[in-house]
């Protein structure tokens, strides 16, 4: 956990690198990863123009996008990036409107992904914890401790975990173009650091609604709660939370720092978002439009990973250098947390068979994930 920090701005480094020293990885077929998402330019840059002759065929179109978080957030504008990246590529005029904070379903995660799969929405980007409600099988990604570091997270949501998730959210009614980032969940309180399993008992937290994230929660003793995101803010300030579970650049857009004055900093769970189109939209268009979408699609979450994670380091460095106390664990701590959470994969699965889901498969999902 002590390189924790480090490894963050190594990546970033080795983005910036791979951005201007390559083009655009080629699409990845429909229902499978790409072996390596496309990779980001800095500041989004996008590719030389195509020359006249090498513009794809395509009428004018714009399509609508969704997602939870504000407009201003690399959520939203990851919708802008696709658009441009196909926008230079194509002899028509294609546009993405934005309706951030799901303007659209009145402000509902849920009904924004059920838009999408109904097809009166195009595009959307929403969290797996937010798919959960369709699908348990995708709070597989949000299981304890699965990944140590952005590394980790790279390397299986660009293979194996890419693999096992497109099927289920593809078997929706969506086309999956990418898997973006919400990122490491980290934990801000106002009551003392938290820096041992012990130091987390007892403390009144407020979670995302996922089951996984309860269970996890009170393997590690705390007296969770759930809430709308929307009341948090009021209940951390009226003392009925104290404490509270997001990536950093989703608290600090909730001004989250005024009413808490620790963070600990960690790996413990992490979310991704999924990039998705309307599936009959999607088969709607050529097979040369098919790639340039999925590649597109490619691309722009991977650039909207880079730019969460540099959003991630932002915020922690505004709120330490405010007087917020950062906290890590260390190794010997973090092994205790694997610990107590140990049975929490096992809850996972069980609450999928009582779904009906298959044991074996789910089973299988895990090890991806875990690599047990």
């Amino acid at each position: 956990m002590k390189k924790f920090l480090a490894l963050v701005l190594a990546l970033c480094m080795v983005f910036a690198l791979a951005a201007c020293g390559q083009a655009a990885a080629p699409a990845a077929a429909p229902a499978a990863a790409p072996a390596e998402e496309a990779a980001p330019a800095e500041e989004a840059a996008p590719a030389e123009e195509a020359a006249a002759s090498d513009l794809i065929e395509c009428d004018d179109v714009t399509l609508s996008f969704c997602c939870s978080a504000a407009e201003s957030t690399c959520w939203a504008q990851m919708a802008k990036v696709f658009a441009d990246y196909v926008n230079e590529r194509t002899t028509g005029n294609f546009e993405v409107e934005i309706y951030a904070m799901d303007q659209l379903t009145n402000g509902s995660q849920t009904e924004g992904i059920q838009a999408v799969a109904d097809g009166t929405i195009d595009l959307s980007a929403h969290s797996n914890l937010i798919y959960s409600n369709f699908d348990q099988r995708l709070n597989v990604v949000s299981l304890p401790f699965i990944f140590d570091s952005f590394d980790d997270v790279d390397a299986v949501l660009n293979g194996a975990g890419y693999d096992a998730l497109a099927p289920i959210v593809e078997g929706m009614g969506l086309h999956l173009m990418g898997i973006a980032e919400n990122g490491f969940r980290h934990v801000t309180n106002n009551v003392r650091p938290i820096e041992t399993l012990e130091d987390m008992k007892g403390l009144v937290i407020r979670v995302a609604g996922a089951q996984v994230l309860k269970d996890e929660y009170e393997a590690w003793g705390t007296n969770y709660t759930t809430a709308n995101w929307s009341e948090v803010y009021t209940g951390l300030q009226t003392g009925t939370y104290e404490a509270q579970e997001n990536p950093l650049p989703t608290a600090d857009a909730s001004s989250i720092s005024d009413v808490q004055d620790y963070v600990t900093y960690w790996t413990g769970v992490y979310d991704c978002i999924f990039f998705t189109m309307n599936q009959e939209l999607y088969d709607s268009f050529s097979p040369e439009m098919q790639a340039l979408i999925d590649e597109a699609g490619a691309y722009a979450a991977a650039d909207q990973r880079v730019k969460e994670r540099e959003g991630d380091q932002e915020v922690l460095k505004k709120w330490a250098d405010g007087g917020m106390t950062v906290s890590e664990l260390s190794d010997e701590e973090v092994a205790k947390f694997k610990e107590a959470a140990a049975g929490v994969p096992a809850k996972f699965v069980k609450t999928c068979v009582d779904l009906g889901f298959d044991q074996a498969e789910v089973e299988s999902m895990v090890s991806v994930f875990t690599g047990a």
